[in-house]
C-alpha cells in the first residue's frame, strides 16, 4: 500500500519511453517505476502487474490493456484518450484531476481503486470521470453503476467535508443517514438487486402481516391460507383492492392502506427498473 497516496513508495527506478516499451515486452511484473514522458502510445499490452507504478501527468492514448493489474499506482492528473481496459483490476490507485476520454472500461474495475472514505473526493471526480465518459461514448450498460459509485461516495464526502469543517451534528448526520438508507435499499435507483431485494422483503412482510391479522381486517371471519393471502397482498398492491376481499373495518382498511403504499412506492419502481434492464 502507498505510504503517501500522493507519491511512490521509495526505492523507485525513473524510465523513459523505450526502458518502458522494452520490459513491456520482457517483463509481467513492471515494479517502482516513474514512467517519466509526458505520453505513452499505440500499445497492446496483457497479462502484466503493474505495481507501484506512477503515470502521472500522461497522456495515455490508443492503449489497450488486457487482464492486468494496477496495485498502488498514480494517475495523478493523468489523461486517458482511446483506452481500452479488459478484465483488469485496479487496487489502492490515485486518479486525482485524472480526464477520461472515450475509456472503455467496466466500473467495476475500479470498485478496489479507492477504498479510505478520507480519499473520497478523488473517488467522487473518478467517477464523475466514469460516468461523463458512459453519457459521451453512449455506453449505457456501464452507465448505472457508474451513477451509483459516484451516489455511494458523494455521500461519504459529504461527511467527510461536514465533520472536517466542524459542522454541527444535526447538520449532516440526518441527510446522512437518509442517503445511506436510500442505497442500502434502493441502490440509489441505479442497482436492481437492491431495488429487488427490498421488493421481496416488503412482500412477505405485508403477506405475513395480512395472514396473522386477518381476523382483524374483516368484520365476519374468513378462512386464512398463505395462497389467499398472497393473493390479497399482491392484487391489493397491484390493483387497489382484491376481488371478493373487502375490509369492513377501519383496521382493514388500513392494512390496505399499507399494502396500497408498498405497491406503489417499492413495487412500481422494481418493474420500472426490470423492464428499463430488459430493454437496454
Amino acid at each position: 500500500m502507498l505510504r503517501d497516496f500522493f507519491q511512490l513508495n521509495a526505492p523507485f527506478d525513473t524510465f523513459d519511453n523505450q526502458k518502458f516499451v522494452a520490459h513491456l515486452r520482457t517483463s509481467k511484473h513492471i515494479c517502482n517505476v516513474l514512467y517519466e514522458p509526458d505520453k505513452l502510445e499505440d500499445q497492446k499490452i496483457a497479462g502484466i502487474t503493474f505495481e507501484n507504478v506512477s503515470f502521472s501527468k500522461t497522456l495515455l492514448r490508443r492503449l489497450t490493456f488486457n487482464d492486468c493489474s494496477f496495485i498502488d499506482c498514480l494517475f495523478i492528473g493523468t489523461k486517458l484518450e482511446w483506452v481500452e481496459f479488459h478484465r483488469c483490476r485496479f487496487i489502492y490507485c490515485n486518479f486525482y484531476k485524472a480526464v477520461f476520454r472515450n475509456v472503455y472500461a467496466k466500473p467495476k474495475q475500479f470498485r478496489q481503486a479507492i477504498t479510505e472514505s478520507k480519499h473520497a473526493n478523488i473517488a467522487v471526480h473518478l467517477y464523475q470521470q466514469l460516468r461523463e465518459n458512459y453519457y459521451s461514448e453512449s455506453q449505457r450498460e456501464f452507465k448505472n453503476e457508474a451513477e451509483y459509485g459516484f451516489a455511494k461516495w458523494k455521500r461519504k464526502n459529504d461527511f467527510v467535508q461536514a465533520r472536517r469543517l466542524h459542522f454541527g451534528i444535526h447538520q449532516y448526520l440526518l441527510p446522512h443517514l437518509v442517503s445511506w438508507m436510500y442505497d442500502f435499499l434502493f441502490g440509489y435507483g441505479y442497482r436492481l438487486r437492491n431495488l429487488v431485494t427490498t421488493t421481496v422483503v416488503a412482500l412477505m412482510f405485508a403477506c405475513v402481516l395480512n395472514y396473522y391479522c386477518a381476523d382483524k381486517l374483516f368484520a365476519e371471519p374468513v378462512q386464512t391460507s398463505f395462497i389467499k393471502t398472497l393473493y390479497f397482498t399482491l392484487t391489493t398492491m397491484t390493483t387497489l383492492g382484491a376481488a371478493g376481499y373487502s375490509p369492513n373495518t377501519e383496521t382493514g382498511y388500513i392494512f390496505v392502506l399499507i399494502n396500497l403504499g408498498i405497491g406503489i412506492s417499492i413495487l412500481s419502481a422494481t418493474i420500472t427498473a426490470i423492464f428499463k434492464k430488459l430493454v437496454r
